[in-house]
């Protein structure tokens, strides 16, 4: 008898309905829609029955929920250790469904309905650190109705269906990879994972997680490489190669002006000029490191020529 080959269903909320909850919500800056989104986010049981007033969710399998302890902090900027345990538990989700914003709202609603997410406010926190989710809510629902006003409110939906999901409809799919917290730590994990688990690779784990938790922006401008450049970093090989070789050059340069997200761009974009002459991806995966490394070297040297700034 042949083996069941048929991939797990996860459970989430219906794609097409979220998706459209996303649009309404952002259709009217500071209007009654946003401000109702708001104010629900200020009561667990009350949000929840807000998004399944909106939204089903499709029968699957209903993944564990993470078992450590969360605050707010730490979920908005999950730790080395707790994303590891992240994607420990979510290993076995297949990448298909770790790329759509409607899995990790459910993800995130379910973790709100079994108070591992004590607070739905903390989807509204942002950088910072002296104002709490509540308190943002508070004080953007306490304005007026200036164009200022208006865009402070918005900004505050914005950020906690970011945080909730990710918000592909207005920050494009690399949204999903970067934004959530248990989204980014599932993606920002498989990818330490995937290189660690190679014979050929050099870098060690510490390495590694120097270059994928640079800063926030460092890691949005990698997964931008991976989502929009798809023809030369969609292969695994390249992306492993890409940052095994910026690992190691952060060791041995510890300085290094390519540390800058702005240089990720950069890099980026020489690197597929390289490949419109030759297909990296079909290089064996030293090779690919050893035309990266080059790259990096040259980049570095005239950085240093040109002096800081």
């Amino acid at each position: 008898m042949a083996a069941n080959t048929t991939p797990q269903v996860y459970r989430a909320l219906d794609a097409d309905k979220y998706s459209e909850l996303q649009r309404g919500l952002l259709k009217v800056k500071g209007g009654d829609r946003q401000r109702e989104f708001l104010q629900t986010l200020k009561d667990n049981s009350e949000f929840i029955a807000f998004i399944e007033s909106q939204c089903s969710t499709s029968e699957g399998k209903k993944i564990p929920t993470f078992d450590g302890p969360l605050t707010e902090a730490s979920f908005k900027d999950m730790p080395q250790d707790q994303e590891k345990r992240v994607y420990e538990l979510w290993r076995d989700i297949p990448p298909r469904t770790a790329s759509q914003a409607s899995f990790w709202a459910s993800v995130t609603l379910e973790h709100i309905r079994e108070n591992k997410i004590a607070e739905a406010t903390w989807l509204a926190a942002n950088g910072n650190i002296t104002e709490t989710g509540e308190e943002r809510i508070d004080h953007a629902l306490a304005k007026g109705n200036s164009d200022a006003d208006n865009r402070a409110i918005d900004n505050c939906v914005r950020t906690a269906l970011r945080r909730m999901s990710g918000l592909p409809i207005a920050r494009g799919n690399r949204s999903v990879f970067v934004n959530p917290p248990f989204g980014r730590a599932y993606w920002r994990e498989r990818i330490v994972h995937n290189i660690l688990d190679r014979n050929d690779a050099t870098a060690d784990r510490s390495a590694i997680l120097e270059v994928v938790r640079c800063s926030q922006q460092y890691w949005e401008n990698l997964v931008t490489l991976i989502v929009s450049r798809g023809s030369v970093f969609g292969s695994e090989d390249v992306q492993a190669a890409l940052i095994n070789t910026l690992a190691i050059h952060f060791q041995q340069n510890p300085n290094t002006p390519l540390q800058t997200a702005t240089k990720v761009s950069i890099i980026g974009r020489r690197i597929s000029n390289i490949a419109a002459s030759r297909e990296l991806g079909a290089l064996p995966f030293h090779e690919i490191c050893d035309i990266i490394a080059d790259l990096l070297k040259r980049l570095e040297n005239a950085q240093s020529a040109r002096g800081p700034g």
